[in-house]
Parts: structure tokens; C-alpha cells; sequence
């Protein structure tokens, strides 16, 4: 009798083992499926940022270059005023609004070509470049008042 115990208490250990195998086996394949779920989420988390980010930073350099533009526009409309005016004052405003549109014309391209790394100091460039249009400007308007009569 205690050989078939002893038989059947094999048996059992054995058929535990076996069990207890299967068990960590399916528990390392779900946890390696699950691991390649997290992965697969992360890669489309990452890629949809990367996308959100690109397309923050499009919207940006849209609206910046739409400013410098508008900005440059009214430097050009002012410029060719002075072109029809011929006096020596006009000529050395229109040279000096000039200076003021070719900067602006310059930080443009800098705004087409940034990256987003680089946005940042891009536009710190932008704010210094619509200050000094916008200082040349006050400072035409003061200095050439009898051009606007």
C-alpha cells in the first residue's frame, strides 16, 4: 500500500511540476505580449507627438512669416512713395526703410528654414527683427513728418 502512495504522491508532484511549467510559460508569453502591446503603444504615442509637435511648429512659422510679410508689405508700400517724392530726405528714408525690409526679408527665410530645435532663437530673431522695422518706422515718421502732408 505504501508503494501505490508513494507512486501516486510521484505522481502528483509530477503532474504539479508539469502544471506549475504551463502555468509560467503562459504567464511569460502574457507578459511578453503585453510588453510588445506597451511597446506598440508607446511607438504610436511618440509618433502622434512627433506629428503634433510638427505641426505646432508649421502653425508657428505660418503665422510668423504671415506677420514679417504684412510688415514688409507696408515697408514696400512706403518705399515706393518715396521713390515718386525724388527730394535727398526721401532718398535717405526710403534707403534707411530699406535696410528695415531686407532684415525683415532675411529673418523670413531664417522662419522658412528653422528646425525645431533651433525655434526658440528663431524666434528671438523674429521679435528683434519687428522691433527694429518697427523703431525705423517711428523714427521715419518723426523725422520726415512734411513726407506724409
Amino acid at each position: 500500500m505504501q508503494k501505490y502512495f508513494l507512486i501516486a504522491a510521484a505522481a502528483f508532484t509530477f503532474m504539479a511540476c508539469q502544471s506549475n511549467t504551463n502555468s509560467s510559460q503562459t504567464t511569460t508569453d502574457s507578459a511578453a505580449d503585453k510588453m510588445k502591446e506597451g511597446v506598440e503603444e508607446i511607438k504610436e504615442g511618440a509618433a502622434m507627438k512627433a506629428d503634433t509637435v510638427g505641426a505646432y511648429l508649421k502653425e508657428q512659422k505660418e503665422i510668423a512669416q504671415a506677420k514679417l510679410k504684412e510688415r514688409r508689405d507696408e515697408l514696400d508700400a512706403k518705399i515706393e512713395e518715396l521713390k515718386k517724392d525724388g527730394s535727398k530726405k526721401s532718398e535717405r528714408a526710403r534707403k534707411k526703410l530699406e535696410e528695415a525690409r531686407d532684415d525683415l526679408s532675411k529673418t523670413m527665410e531664417d522662419v522658412k528654414n528653422s528646425t525645431a530645435e533651433a525655434w526658440e532663437d528663431t524666434k528671438k530673431g523674429i521679435d528683434k527683427s519687428m522691433k527694429k522695422a518697427d523703431d525705423e518706422w517711428q523714427e521715419f515718421k518723426h523725422d520726415f513728418k512734411e513726407l506724409f502732408k
